[in-house]
């Protein structure tokens, strides 16, 4: 029998997630419903399984461990196997695809020097600030006040150096375009698992599940919502609504002009599927610490800690807009797509946690 540790917590998370699935079901139907539950279950499977970006990237530069990392691109390869397919049999399912631009190298250093900061990405922010860690009770306004930033630089700098979409593989047919995203992500999975056995790290069955169960729901959300997931996006309309709120005109800003984003300030935040995905996670997440008594364990880190944290989540927002996302937007969905942006993504981003990592290093920084 399931004894819930923190069952005020528990029982105020459910109504908040039955509250929010009716509202979600008359604002957009039944895939509202599925949206925000694809969400809660990615939020449980996240924190059930410690499924980190962030700190699988730290482990590979500070203790040479490869083992997280090569996780993250099998799931980027089960992933591409899936969405390159659907994206092209299916006109009404369009991939992450993003330009090769000097805004796209810029924001990934600064997103991946800011999750160091904030010890989490996008998702990590959002699972850990559900499961009650007050450092991300700090990280997540500033990442959404950041990305708001965002928006209204991109439009000043989208065009410059800028190469245009390049999609990997474009010019073969489907099956050979496929095969060649495919074989490159897994190529990657394989590189970092060889120098993890070498290193006698053997295959985590646990990190394993996770990956793949990770990877089911990340096409379950292509084929309901028609994009791959994202996450940054919702908090850059979580802080529009706000702004706007509170008399700031973020609708006379350029990008809130372009079709997407205005039609999305002119609806409810419940017809944004990254908002529903958003909003999911963090329910998931608190109800699985609720029931495991997670909030019980946490507590608030110093104060130097906590001031990294507002800082990262600056730079993670800003960063994530103008480099079209995070490690779940451009570098998932970006791969995963065949779009070259999500690997020189990962790359920049790779070279911001160097960075990030250094810092926290003078900091004194755990």
């Amino acid at each position: 029998m399931i004894r819930i540790q923190n069952i005020g917590i528990f029982f105020f998370l459910l109504l908040a997630g039955l509250s929010t699935g009716l509202l979600a079901f008359f604002d957009s139907g039944l895939k509202g419903i599925v949206l925000l539950s694809l969400g809660i279950i990615l939020g449980i499977t996240f924190l059930f399984f410690q499924y980190g970006f962030a700190s699988g990237w730290r482990n590979l530069i500070v203790d040479k461990n490869p083992s997280m990392i090569s996780y993250h691109f099998l799931l980027a390869t089960i992933c591409s196997l899936f969405f390159i397919p659907l994206i092209g049999l299916n006109s009404g399912i369009i991939g992450s695809i993003a330009p090769v631009n000097l805004s796209l190298v810029i924001g990934a250093l600064m997103f991946g020097f800011g999750m160091q900061l904030a010890n989490g990405c996008g998702s990590g922010v959002l699972f850990t600030f559900g499961a009650g860690s007050g450092r991300m009770i700090i990280a997540l306004p500033f990442f959404i006040i950041g990305s708001v930033l965002g928006t209204y630089i991109l439009p000043f700098v989208i065009d410059v150096m800028s190469l245009g979409q390049i999609v990997i593989g474009n010019d073969f047919p489907l099956f050979l375009k496929t095969l060649i995203n495919v074989s490159l992500l897994a190529f990657m999975f394989l590189i970092f698992q060889f120098f993890a056995r070498k290193k006698k790290i053997q295959l985590n069955k646990k990190f394993l599940i996770g990956t793949v169960i990770i990877a089911i729901l990340c096409i379950m959300v292509l084929f309901f919502s028609g994009s791959p997931w994202g996450v940054t996006y919702g908090f850059t309309l979580w802080g529009a609504k706000i702004f706007s709120a509170l008399g700031i005109p973020v609708e006379n800003f350029t990008f809130w002009n372009w079709p997407g984003p205005k039609r999305s300030l002119e609806h409810s935040v419940l017809s944004d599927v990254s908002s529903m995905m958003n909003i999911g996670m963090i329910i998931g997440a608190g109800l699985l610490a609720s029931i495991t008594g997670l909030f019980s364990k946490s507590n608030w880190p110093p104060k130097a800690e906590l001031i990294s944290a507002g800082i990262g989540g600056i730079l993670m927002g800003v960063g994530a807009r103008l480099s079209f996302g995070c490690n779940i937007g451009a570098f998932l969905g970006g791969t995963a797509s065949g779009s070259l942006h999500g690997w020189i993504w990962f790359a920049m981003a790779f070279i911001g946690t160097y960075f990030g990592i250094i810092y926290r290093n003078k900091v004194g920084y755990k």
